[in-house]
């Protein structure tokens, strides 16, 4: 759709497979020198192997890494990066058909965000996966009154 509609489908950064598509991510690279990329392998979970890179640092044509441009001002609640994750069933295109469940998630990073290069490689900073903060001491588990109904509701 991009390629169709190019600017109406921009919502999703710039990505590459690295080893399909390592020459034409080098030419981006080099392209915009201020960019940040994001690495992550495509066959792991829990923020295992990601990591941020700047333009200056090359990356090695290798199975199974996804190279997507970073979004280096994202929206920030009190200075933290959080990614929110709402579910929808769509069943149907023409005409289009969408049902949203009523929860969805939100993450944050547990650490202030910051695109100083010198804190590119701090984790707490950019990611903002459950299993990675949850051993931040600056982590705050989720305690309040609604989240606690929730989960007796889910065991009930």
């Amino acid at each position: 759709m991009r390629s169709k509609f190019p600017k109406d489908f921009v919502i999703a950064p710039t990505s590459y497979l690295i080893a399909e598509e390592h020459e034409a991510f080098v030419s981006e690279q080099n392209a915009d020198p201020s960019s940040l990329w994001i690495l992550k392998p495509v066959a792991a979970s829990c923020g295992r192997g990601i990591k941020i890179i700047n333009s200056t640092q090359r990356v090695s044509k290798r199975e199974g890494m996804l190279a997507s441009k970073y979004i280096a001002n994202p929206h920030l609640l009190n200075g933290l990066k959080y990614d929110m994750r709402v579910y929808v069933l769509v069943t149907s295109f023409n005409p289009l058909r969408i049902y949203m469940y009523n929860d969805g998630l939100v993450r944050f990073a547990t650490e202030k965000y910051s695109n100083d290069p010198r804190k590119l490689q701090k984790k707490y900073v950019h990611l903002t996966n459950f299993s990675i903060n949850k051993t931040n001491k600056n982590f705050i588990k989720n305690t309040d009154k609604v989240t606690k109904n929730l989960l007796k509701n889910q065991k009930a």
